[in-house]
């Protein structure tokens, strides 16, 4: 039976030394992320600011496209005004012609302030991009020694719930499920030792002489009846 308590005892302190690991662990992605905060923003400024240019490009072409389709349409009522005979379907048509070039004339306005704003915007993609590499030199050193430190964290990890495996394999089957129950529950520890007053060394609830002296006795597996964890004799 003292074999069975210390190969407890040996799988809780494994278990223990894997929640520490895994604690250890979930610390480094935040810190990791602040780490390359400066990074991620000039990424989503960059995301952004390459979108707007995109699409300041797409309104430019559009506005060509119809200025085009507009001269187009010029050189058509031209072409008509040559085969026009009557003075008001020609001052129609020079009315029409002028609504055309006005459009026209809107549409290149509103093309070359388009323009403006793409160069602005492209110097500012430029200025965004050098920043970017910038902060990535600054930050790649500390990002590059915590992404290093959880590689080893997750090697830890590895060769302890190895460790934890080839543990429980050896151990009395029986034993092993009534430990794997305690643990499911709510209690913080599995096995603990009954103090020297008689009392539950996780609860502190006193138990009856019977059971202290059945726990001394190391014969069988005892529970406390108030935490439900796994009791022996320190």
């Amino acid at each position: 039976m003292d074999d069975l308590r210390s190969a407890l005892l040996m799988l809780q302190e494994l278990d223990t030394q894997i929640a520490q690991a895994r604690s250890r662990l979930e610390e480094y992605a935040p810190q990791i992320a602040e780490v390359d905060r400066p990074v991620s923003t000039l990424e989503t400024d960059i995301t952004t600011t390459r979108t707007r240019l995109d699409d300041l490009r797409s309104q430019i072409r559009r506005l060509e496209s119809a200025a085009e389709q507009k001269r187009y349409r010029l050189k058509q009522y031209e072409v008509r005004m040559e085969r026009i005979r009557n003075a008001r379907e020609e001052a129609a048509a020079r009315t029409e012609m002028d609504l055309v070039r006005r459009a026209v004339e809107a549409d290149e306005t509103e093309a070359l302030e388009l323009m403006e704003q793409a160069t602005r915007t492209d110097l500012k993609l430029d200025d965004l991009e050098k920043n970017l590499a910038k902060a990535k030199a600054e930050v790649s050193p500390r990002k590059e020694a915590l992404i290093g430190e959880r590689a080893q964290v997750e090697e830890e990890l590895r060769m302890l719930t190895d460790r934890r495996e080839n543990h429980a394999i050896r151990l009395d089957k029986p034993a092993l499920r009534l430990y794997e129950r305690v643990r499911a529950g709510r209690a913080s520890v599995v096995i603990v030792p009954m103090t020297p007053e008689g009392a539950c060394g996780h609860c502190f609830n006193t138990l009856p002489l019977q059971e202290q002296s059945e726990i001394k006795s190391g014969t069988t597996l005892h529970r406390c009846e108030a935490c439900g964890v796994i009791l022996y004799a320190a």
